[in-house]
This record gives structure tokens, sequence and C-alpha cells, in this order.
């Protein structure tokens, strides 16, 4: 399921993002036991971001409330979702990280890879909020199970936006450290040390601003570059605009009712579009199968996705 899901997520990004780039500082992944520290500016869109240009399976934490029913439990823990329970999600649910931090101790014993966002919550912003402590509280007991290997790969995540698309996006895999130097005798001392040096690293290359205005990430083209790329694919961007708009604007008008004053707004447009899109194009295809043939659905089939691609190719430049 989790394979799945990346490949399908890493195809819909390059239809709703104009551009995303990855960064690593040092190895790209490696079979040891890893926790990714990442700053947390866009809801689970981050999670997604960071999984589809990882190169190893990863392992996420997750707030506890989504894992009330037991269907929907079980669909998340084949992505790889782990609960994590929040005092504000009840006291009565807080044992229960107990069972949280031994399946990831037993994840990193396996020499799996855990994503954690280390601020603790989300807020649509260029800045890095104080680091809660849950981060390096596993770091700590990672250690004392014999963990000495472990890794803490140190991520930030840039948007050029987070209300517009397409929109870029820069991850920065930063240059991992182990812990096993750090003091361990007082739990504070571990903790307080931990979070500065993780702060440092999570800062590398990271956007830092006050104002709320959308930036540029990538390097723009030329200016006849850009207007020669768009006179070329003009008419299949055209193509892309007529078929397919209208099944964005839909979703992203529901999408802006929903999430009003939060910080869902990515999360929730794109899982829809990853979700909804590929059936709609299915049942618009089989309905032109069934009034004409089978080669003028497949052509549709086809059509509309790669006309998509040429649309938001057209905007991005």
């Amino acid at each position: 399921m989790y394979t799945l899901f990346k490949i399908a997520a890493s195809l819909a990004l390059k239809l709703y993002c104009k551009k995303t780039v990855a960064r690593f500082q040092g190895n790209r992944g490696k079979k040891e036991p890893t926790l990714i520290a990442s700053n947390h500016p866009n809801s689970f869109f981050d999670a997604i971001i960071i999984a589809v240009h990882y190169p190893e399976p990863i392992y996420f934490l997750a707030r506890g409330d989504a894992f009330k029913n037991p269907i929907v439990t079980k669909f998340l823990r084949a992505l790889h979702l782990i609960p994590i329970y929040r005092l504000s999600e009840g006291k009565e649910n807080l044992n229960k990280n107990q069972d949280t931090f031994k399946t990831c101790l037993d994840l990193l014993h396996e020499n799996k890879t855990i994503l954690i966002f280390s601020e603790g919550i989300c807020i649509n912003e260029w800045n890095l909020r104080p680091l809660k402590k849950g981060t390096a509280r596993l770091a700590l007991m990672a250690m004392q199970d014999g963990l000495l290997n472990l890794r803490i790969q140190p991520t930030n995540v840039n948007y050029s936006s987070f209300h517009k698309n397409p929109k870029e996006v820069e991850i920065n895999f930063n240059l991992c450290f182990g812990v096993h130097h750090i003091d361990q005798a007082k739990e504070s001392i571990f903790y307080n040390t931990f979070n500065t040096l993780l702060k440092k690293n999570i800062l590398n290359n990271m956007v830092v601003k006050e104002d709320l205005s959308d930036i540029k990430l990538v390097k723009p083209t030329s200016k006849w570059h850009s207007r020669l790329l768009k006179v070329v694919i003009a008419f299949p961007a055209l193509i892309g605009f007529l078929s397919n708009y209208w099944i964005y604007w839909i979703l992203k008008k529901i999408t802006v009712k929903k999430t009003k004053n939060s910080v869902f707004y990515d999360s929730i447009l794109f899982g829809m579009l990853l979700l909804l899109y590929p059936l709609i194009v299915f049942q618009l295809s089989a309905v032109v199968t069934f009034c004409f043939n089978l080669q003028m659905g497949l052509l549709l089939f086809f059509v509309m996705p790669i006309s998509a691609w040429f649309y938001k190719s057209y905007k991005s430049y």
C-alpha cells in the first residue's frame, strides 16, 4: 500500500507543483536507524513531499484522534502511520503512547526511518517555531535501548506559496548527526543540547522571513526562453485547460470552503485530486467508450492527464 501511494503521489505532484527540488547533504538515505526531524509549515502535505523524495520507506507519527475508526486505523497503518496522542486528545489516551514508543524503537532496531515534526505544531509561515522535546525524547530512548548508531536527519521544507498553484517546493535533507556524544546522565541537559543542535541544522538552507507574501524558490528562466516555450505548448495547454480546469475549480471551491482559516488547504486539495481525479477521468473515459468506441475512450483517458501537465507547465513559465 505504501509503495503504491508513493508512486501515485509522485505522479500527482508533477501536476500539482510547478517544480519540486530535493537536496541531500551527504548520503541519500542509508540502512541505519534514522529519525527525520523536520519543520512543519503545511500540514500532512509536508509528510507527502518528504516521503516522495526520500529514497527509503518512511514511517510517520500522526495525530492519535485519526485512529478512532478500526477500518481507518487499518488503512492508516498500511500507509506507515503511527498514532501519537497529545493531552488535547484526552488525558486517558496518553498511556497509549507507551505502545507508540515501543513500535518506534522496534522499527529503529530494524534500521527503519521515522519522520517526526519537531515543532509539534503546524502554522503556514516561513519560520521555525520552538522545538518540542518529542524528538529528543525518542532519540534518548533509542540510545538507552542500545541504538548507538542512531542518525538524526535534520530536514526543512520550503514553499513558494501556501495558497496558490502551481507552487514551487524545496526539500533540504541536511547533514545527519549522531547523538551518542551528548551527555545522557540528565534528561533536561540532553533535551536542551539536542534541540540546540537540531535547530541549528534544520535552519540550514531554510527560508525564514516575517511577512507572508509569496516567494520565488527556483531561479526563473530567461524571458525569451519562457515565451518561446509558452508558444510551443500553447495548444496542448489549451486542451488541458478545457478538459481539466473544471475539475480543479470544483475541488478548489470545496477545499477553500472547508479549510477556511486553517492550515489544511494544500493537504485537502492535493488529497482530493489524488483520489478523485483518476476516478473522474476513468468514468468519463468509460462514458465515451460506451457512447462511441474503445479507441475514443482510451484517447480521452491519456489526453486528459497529459494535457493537464502541459497546462500546468504553461502556467509555470
